[in-house]
């Protein structure tokens, strides 16, 4: 049963893979193995790779004009139609060398698992003894590894590696009718760019981080769309990106140009731990100054605010120094941002509480009526931004206004407005804790 089941799991590996004759050459390494012919399977295996590899270096060459593939290929045709026949097989020697250091399909990793494929292939296809005289004679477990790996690593690969990535996805990016939405953009990514290996996710990674921060187009519509790249990958290869040494990621942040520290700032929001830690100190103080001298500006700096508590503090200091006027204009562009509102919970609250003081302390009909401007556009949205603690605060607020006899004949109407939207929202959230009688 247990051989059963680890042939079938072999088996079902050969669906992965799109190239009809290089599945053929795998499903041949298998059948080997299933019949105990060990060397044969890992001779047949590694016949598989080395067309592969050829395969792909065509591609690369044709397709995307990527010069090392095409040296490469341009190399292994001369000495197939060479008049030296001796030679004819030396092409095979070198192939993986090739793609490893040349063309750059693979990672030290996935080089070094093929090159035991290959070494234990020239141990299998020639007489080659051990120390006792023997032939090498491989076990079931090393051929079936070796088959996992070749179809794993390579065969079951997009052929679009390398620089080929680039051109590839930069031309789907910035065409005509790429998706502008998150779900349409992964429904683009399946089967043309992913599912992919490690190495593969990582360079889109670093392609979509250098086209958001410092690359051309300076079109925002088109750095737009690779943020939603970036955010789908994101979504689900994390541990991949986490994975990518944190100096390099440093070195291309500190490249972002200054008109696109905004989407340097959404980076945070995005991915919210390794970007922050990459960037470092004197491009913090410049984001700083950014949201300083943008204050008035919240769609420009709303993610600097959720991600960084020492921008959220300026920004409560400098709302509480403004006029009426100045609050008015800044709570309708906030309640126009749904992540500060969603996601900062803490930022809201602050402002909100800040407008309920100022209300609370209105001292005639006139003043009232225009503090109030304060705290009506947050009515619909109290209970997205205030817990459990917010909603007691407010409620002891109005325990005291209520002995407060100016309430009953100067703003007394607007007060009632609020204590009406505040019992609706605890209703909805159903929280009893505010005396409705």
């Amino acid at each position: 049963m247990k051989r059963y089941s680890q042939l079938a799991d072999l088996e079902s590996l050969l669906l992965d893979i799109d190239d009809e004759n290089i599945r053929g050459y795998a499903a041949e390494a298998i059948v080997s193995y299933s019949g105990g012919a060990y060397r044969s399977a890992i001779v047949s295996i590694w016949i598989a790779v080395v067309y592969d590899l050829y395969q792909k270096f065509r591609y690369l060459a044709e397709t995307f004009g990527d010069p090392a593939a095409k040296k490469c290929l341009e190399g292994i045709d001369t000495i197939r139609t060479g008049k030296d026949k001796t030679q004819v097989a030396s092409w095979e020697r070198t192939i993986l060398s090739k793609a490893f250091n040349a063309v750059k399909m693979l990672t030290e990793t996935e080089y070094e698992h093929l090159e035991r494929i290959q070494k234990d292939r020239h141990r299998c296809a020639h007489p080659v003894l051990n120390v006792e005289g023997f032939l090498f004679q491989p076990t079931p477990e090393l051929v079936r590894t070796h088959i996992r790996t070749a179809i794993e690593v390579l065969l079951s690969q997009p052929p679009v590696i390398g620089k080929a990535l680039s051109n590839a996805l930069e031309r789907d990016v910035e065409g005509k009718y790429f998706p502008d939405n998150l779900e349409g953009v992964s429904h683009f990514l399946i089967g043309r760019h992913l599912p992919a290996s490690e190495k593969y996710i990582t360079n889109l990674f670093i392609f979509c981080l250098k086209k958001i921060l410092f690359d051309e187009p300076d079109d925002k519509n088109i750095i737009k769309r690779y943020m939603l790249v970036f955010e789908c990958i994101l979504e689900e290869h994390e541990d991949f990106f986490k994975s990518i040494d944190r100096k390099k990621i440093g070195e291309i942040i500190d490249k972002t140009k200054e008109d696109r520290y905004i989407f340097l700032s959404e980076l945070f929001f995005i991915e919210q731990e390794i970007i922050f830690e990459a960037t470092s100190g004197f491009l913090m103080e410049k984001l700083k100054s950014f949201a300083i001298e943008n204050h008035l500006k919240l769609d420009l700096v709303q993610y600097l605010i959720i991600t960084s508590n020492e921008v959220s503090e300026y920004f409560i200091n400098s709302y509480s120094n403004m006029n009426l006027n100045e609050k008015i204009n800044f709570i309708s562009e906030l309640i126009k941002l749904p992540n500060i509102l969603n996601n900062d919970h803490d930022f809201t609250t602050k402002i909100f509480k800040i407008n309920i003081n100022i209300f609370c302390d209105s001292s005639n009909l006139d003043d009232a009526e225009k503090n109030s401007q304060l705290i009506y556009p947050f009515l619909p949205f109290l209970d997205v931004f205030l817990s459990l603690e917010d909603y007691s605060f407010l409620i002891d607020e109005i325990k005291q206004l209520e002995h407060k006899n100016y309430m009953n004949d100067v703003n007394k109407p607007i007060f009632e407005c609020f204590k009406l939207n505040l019992i609706k929202s605890c209703n909805r959230l159903n929280l009893k804790i505010l005396d409705t009688e």
